[in-house]
């Protein structure tokens, strides 16, 4: 089966290139049909198995087929304007890393049409200023993360109320990480008719309550991964005076022979302190907290994950959306909160 085969236009065939996608996976193949016709579905697949891109055709497809409905040639080639603030599909993802690869997977594959179609991503940590500018005019698909969509629908830079298609990417990560309560939020402003699309790896209880409250007789897509490997974690409470805290991090830093660490502190102060004295040892670290440029925070990020940087001494800046594979160790310096 070719991608042809689905019910994609020509227009939309033209940015799948053969070399980066050959011919649909199963989890596009099975959802792509089904999400052009507007219906709800729930994918549970594993990692690397395409379902971004088995959602994004749709949401593109169902974008141009509206302007084609609406707008004559004539005026399309001229511009298309957008109602202000409205937008017409929502993907919501979990981190911030997520938000920019899925943006950057639409752009590509809506480049053809330009200007026409305005995709935008929103994410927390940087600057709000820019991304209301960016809304001005109301944008086609936005994708975002919970908590600085909720920031911008109390700045009124947008409205969700007209929205036809709500993605949840990663949806099981989304639960995992705390945002039952923006979610909820969220929800509760979206029109009660709307496609839903519920993407994730695993399907943890949480899930099947959200997917049941939400999902009208949907599709269900169940793609089985390798089988996850149990996991080998070892925990240790170490007591020791507050003022030998420091050195015994040095020590079972040396000791322990660990290439990455990531230590979570209370304050920033702490954070920049403790990695000052660190590096004094002969140790390379790096403070990780919200005074820090969003520049900087990205420099420690990319730095610790190349692992030129041993250990980053984090807040609970750090305790949501980090990617790190393979992580060896987490040390709580202090008491998490």
């Amino acid at each position: 089966m070719s991608f042809k085969d689905l019910g994609l236009s020509p227009e939309l065939l033209k940015a799948l290139k053969p070399k980066t996608y050959p011919s649909p996976t199963q989890v596009q193949r099975e959802l792509i049909p089904f999400a052009l016709k507007g219906q709800d579905a729930w994918v549970t697949a594993p990692t690397g198995s395409g379902k971004t891109l088995a959602y994004a055709l749709p949401l593109i497809e169902q974008w141009a087929l509206s302007i084609s409905q609406n707008k004559a040639p004539a005026a399309l080639k001229s511009g298309y304007v957008r109602t202000a603030k409205t937008t017409q599909s929502l993907v919501l993802v979990p981190t911030r890393e997520l938000a920019i690869q899925v943006s950057q997977l639409f752009m590509s594959l809506a480049a053809q049409w330009g200007h026409l179609c305005k995709i935008t991503v929103v994410f927390g940590g940087v600057s709000i200023n820019p991304q209301m500018m960016g809304l001005r005019g109301g944008t086609d698909i936005l994708i975002a993360t919970p908590g600085r969509l909720i920031d911008l629908l109390e700045h009124n830079a947008l409205k969700i109320s007209g929205i036809q298609t709500l993605v949840l990417d990663e949806a099981d990560k989304l639960l995992e990480l705390g945002f039952q309560e923006e979610l909820q939020y969220i929800l509760n402003l979206l029109p009660s008719k709307r496609q839903n699309l519920f993407l994730s790896a695993t399907r943890p209880q949480s899930m099947v309550v959200l997917a049941q409250a939400l999902l009208h007789d949907p599709l269900e897509i169940h793609i089985e991964g390798e089988a996850p490997q149990p996991a080998e974690i070892l925990q240790r409470a170490i007591y020791t005076d507050v003022a030998k805290r420091t050195q015994l991090l040095k020590h079972l830093l040396k000791e322990e022979h660990l290439k990455q660490v990531l230590v979570f502190v209370a304050t920033q102060h702490s954070s920049e302190i403790v990695a000052a004295k660190l590096r004094v040892a002969g140790i390379s670290a790096e403070p990780f907290h919200g005074l820090l440029s969003q520049g900087k925070r990205q420099q420690v990020l990319a730095d610790f994950k190349a692992q030129r940087v041993k250990v980053v001494l984090a807040t609970d800046l750090a305790s949501r959306g980090l990617d790190i594979e393979k992580l060896p160790a987490v040390f709580n310096f202090d008491f998490p909160r």
